[in-house]
C-alpha cells in the first residue's frame, strides 16, 4: 500500500473553514496574464497546462483526484476545441505563506499554467499574485483568499473569512436529525486559542443555536499545536459541568482525539461530533463519533450513488491502491468545477472569456454528492452542504446523507 501521511494540525483549520461564511481579501487584476503577441499563457491549440499548489504533507493526495477527472475528460473528449489538460505536478508550500507564494509564482513564471488546479491551502499567499497575473485558480476554499477574488473559485465556496459574518447551518442541522431533534437538548462547542478557534467557536454556535440546541458551554481555551498539553482533564471538566447532550469539538486531529478519550474516561455519555475524523487511517481512533464532511461520503457508492462510484473508479484507474480520503475526492471535485468552466467558456480560449464565463451564472455541483456552488456568489458564501457519517472502529455508516442546509447570520 502506498504510504501517506495522516491528517494532523491543519485539521483545525478545515473545521472552522467547513462551516464559515463569507470573506475578505479582493485584490485588483492588474497584468496581462499572457505571453507576447496575445497568446493566452499556458493554452496551445492541442493543450491547456494547469498545476496543483497546496501543503504536500496533508493535501498531496488531491493531486491524484484531479489526474483522475483529468485522464477522464480525455477519454471522453470532454475538453471544448479536442484540447487534453496537462498536469504539471502539485508544488509544495510546506504550511507556509511565503513559501506559497514563491511557489506560486514558480508556477506561473516557470511552469507557466492557465490556471492553478488544485489548490490545497489555508496558507495561501500567493493569492493576490494569482488575481494580478490574471490566473484562476481551484480548489477546496479553505484559504481567505477565495474569498472575494475574482479569479478564485472553491468548491464548496468562501469558507474562510477572518471576520465571519454568516455560515452554513448544515452541522447544526445534521445534529438535530441524527438525534431524533434538538428541543430540549443542550450543546457545548470548544475549540483552540487562536483566532482560528474562536471563528470556529462562533460558527459553530450559531449553527447548532439554529438548528434548536441551547449552547450551553462556547469557549476556545485549548492551546494549539505545536504547544503540548499535558492534561486535558480542565477542558473536560469545564464541559462536563454543563452535562452537555452533545460536545462539538472544533479542534485539530490530536485535540480531537485527546479530548474525546478524556470526556469518555471522565463518563461522558452523550454525543462527541468532529469534522476531522473521516479518513481510513483513522477510524479506528474515533469509534462511536460522528464526522461532519462536505460532501457525500464514498460508502454512499453502496447505496447507490453513482457520481461516487464514477468517481472511485476514475480514482483507482489511477491507482489502484490508493487510501480514498478527503483531499482525494476534494481534488476531484476542483478538476470537475474547472472542467465545467472550460465547458461554458468554449474552444475560444482566453482568461478574459473563461474568467467572465465562470463568473456570470456559473452553477457547479455533481448530484448527490457535492456542491451546488454558484458564481459570483461562491466568492462570498459557503455551499451549506454536507453529510455525517459515524465511525464503528471498522468503517463508517452513513448517519445523515448528503443534503443542503441553508446560510444563516452569525448574531
Amino acid at each position: 500500500m502506498r504510504k501517506t501521511k495522516l491528517i494532523a494540525t491543519l485539521a483545525a483549520t478545515v473545521i472552522v473553514l467547513a462551516v464559515a461564511g463569507a470573506g475578505a481579501g479582493a485584490v485588483p487584476a492588474s497584468s496581462p496574464g499572457a505571453r507576447a503577441g496575445g497568446e493566452t499563457r499556458g493554452v496551445t491549440d492541442d493543450v491547456i497546462r494547469v498545476g496543483g499548489l497546496g501543503y504536500s504533507a496533508f493535501y498531496a493526495d488531491s493531486a491524484i483526484g484531479v489526474q483522475a477527472r483529468f485522464a477522464r475528460a480525455e477519454t471522453e473528449d470532454e475538453i471544448p476545441g479536442g484540447r487534453t489538460i496537462e498536469f504539471v505536478g502539485f508544488r509544495d508550500d510546506g504550511s507556509d505563506q511565503g513559501q506559497n507564494l514563491e511557489e506560486g509564482r514558480a508556477l506561473v513564471l516557470e511552469d507557466e499554467v492557465f490556471a492553478a488546479v488544485p489548490v490545497m491551502t489555508p496558507f495561501l499567499g500567493a493569492a493576490d499574485f494569482f488575481a494580478e497575473e490574471k490566473v484562476p485558480f481551484f480548489g477546496w476554499g479553505i484559504a481567505a483568499g477565495f474569498c472575494e477574488n475574482p479569479y478564485g473559485f472553491g468548491w464548496s465556496g468562501c469558507l474562510t473569512p477572518p471576520e465571519p459574518e454568516i455560515t452554513s447551518n448544515f452541522w447544526g442541522k445534521a445534529m438535530a436529525e441524527y438525534l431524533g431533534g434538538a428541543e430540549g437538548k443542550t450543546a457545548a462547542v470548544i475549540a483552540e486559542d487562536n483566532d482560528s478557534g474562536s471563528a470556529g467557536v462562533d460558527v459553530i454556535s450559531a449553527a447548532a443555536e439554529d438548528a434548536g440546541f441551547e449552547v450551553v458551554y462556547a469557549e476556545n481555551p485549548v492551546p494549539p499545536e505545536p504547544a503540548e498539553v499535558g492534561d486535558y482533564t480542565p477542558f473536560a471538566n469545564a464541559i462536563l459541568d454543563e452535562e452537555p447532550d452533545v460536545v462539538f469539538l472544533v479542534t485539530s486531529f490530536s485535540r480531537v482525539t485527546e479530548l474525546s478519550n478524556k470526556l469518555l474516561e471522565l463518563g461522558y455519555e452523550g454525543e462527541l461530533t468532529n469534522a476531522v475524523g473521516y479518513d481510513p487511517r483513522l477510524v479506528a481512533q474515533f469509534t462511536g463519533s460522528t464526522v461532519f464532511i462536505q460532501f457525500s461520503p464514498y460508502e454512499s457508492a453502496e447505496d447507490g450513488n453513482e457520481v461516487m462510484a464514477q468517481l472511485i473508479e476514475d480514482v483507482e484507474a489511477i491507482d489502484p491502491e490508493v487510501q480514498l480520503t478527503q483531499p482525494v475526492a476534494t481534488g476531484y471535485f476542483a478538476a470537475d468545477m474547472f472542467i465545467e468552466a472550460l465547458k461554458k467558456t468554449g474552444k475560444n480560449l482566453t482568461v478574459k472569456r473563461f474568467v467572465k464565463a465562470a463568473n456570470k451564472g456559473f452553477r457547479w455541483g455533481l448530484p448527490d454528492t457535492a456542491g451546488p456552488t454558484r458564481f459570483p456568489k461562491g466568492h462570498t458564501r459557503p455551499t451549506p452542504c454536507g453529510s455525517l457519517v459515524k465511525s464503528d472502529g471498522t468503517g463508517y455508516t452513513i448517519e445523515v446523507p448528503f443534503s443542503c442546509g441553508k446560510v444563516i447570520d452569525i448574531e
